[in-house]
This record gives C-alpha cells, sequence and structure tokens, in this order.
C-alpha cells in the first residue's frame, strides 16, 4: 500500500475529493514529477481520491492505493507506449530494408515509430475512458483530523 496525508481541497461530488498532500523528496527524483498536478505552491500536489470515508472540506485526511493499481497505471502509461514505439520502429526498418527504392530505411524507421507511439497514447486514452475510473483512483480511507474538531478547539 501506497499512503500519503493530506488536507482535503475540493469535494467534487458525494464520491470524489481533491486533497492537497506535500511533496515528498522522493519526487524530486521521480521521471513524472513535471507532470504531476501540482499545487499553487510548487511543493505540493493535488490527488483526486474516492471519498470512502466521508471527510468534509478541510479534513485532514489518509490517502491510499494500491502498489497493483500504481504498477499498473504505471506500464500502461511508460512502458506500453515504448513497446509502441519499437514495433513501429522494427517495422519500419523491415519494409524499408524490403523495399530499396523506397526512403531511407532508417527514415521510415523513425518515421513509422513516432506513428506507433502517437497511435499507442490516442489507444490508451480511448481504452482508458472506458474503464472505471474508481477502480485505479487513490482512496481516503480516514479522518485524521475533523475540521469542524478544529473548529471547536480554536
Amino acid at each position: 500500500m501506497i499512503e500519503e496525508f493530506g488536507t482535503i481541497i475540493e469535494l467534487k461530488d458525494q464520491q470524489i475529493a481533491v486533497v492537497q498532500c506535500m511533496k515528498h523528496s522522493a519526487c524530486h527524483h521521480c521521471p513524472s514529477s513535471g507532470s504531476c498536478q501540482l499545487g499553487d505552491d510548487n511543493e505540493s500536489m493535488l490527488v483526486e481520491a474516492l471519498n470512502q470515508a466521508g471527510g468534509k472540506l478541510n479534513d485532514r485526511v489518509k490517502v491510499v492505493t494500491t502498489t497493483k493499481n500504481f504498477l499498473q497505471s504505471s506500464f500502461l502509461l511508460y512502458i506500453v507506449p515504448i513497446i509502441g514505439l519499437l514495433i513501429g520502429a522494427y517495422l519500419g526498418q523491415l519494409i524499408g530494408d524490403s523495399n530499396p527504392t523506397a526512403i531511407d530505411p532508417s527514415l521510415l524507421s523513425a518515421l513509422t515509430g513516432v506513428v506507433f507511439l502517437v497511435f499507442t497514447f490516442l489507444a490508451i486514452r480511448f481504452f482508458t475512458r472506458r474503464l472505471k475510473r474508481e477502480k485505479f483512483m487513490p482512496t481516503i480511507v480516514a479522518v485524521q483530523f475533523s475540521a469542524e474538531m478544529q473548529g471547536e478547539s480554536a
């Protein structure tokens, strides 16, 4: 399980909340750090999570996701496009080598590799829209500090 703690800053509906979590030192070394949805201060990140614990606005919550979901999503977003690029490059090289009057095999390999890469991203986008979003979302499993309780103690 991957766990994070953060504060609910927006409720999209009864089911989904936007949680602001602080970035860790590991985030700076992550290759995906540029694509994370960053908060206003560039030291936090915004995470959409399934609100199973019933957290309310400004509540401090615990957000978890399974390692399996994390690895499946990573494979889909990173490895599958690379496989598409390699298959396209290989097919382009085969076509270029078998037809000597065509364009340079290396150029054809690069072009077909890019076409397959783009096609792979489009296919991932199309097919992931058909999946249940909630299946891969992080989940709010506990409310650490309720905003209502913090307001009463002040």
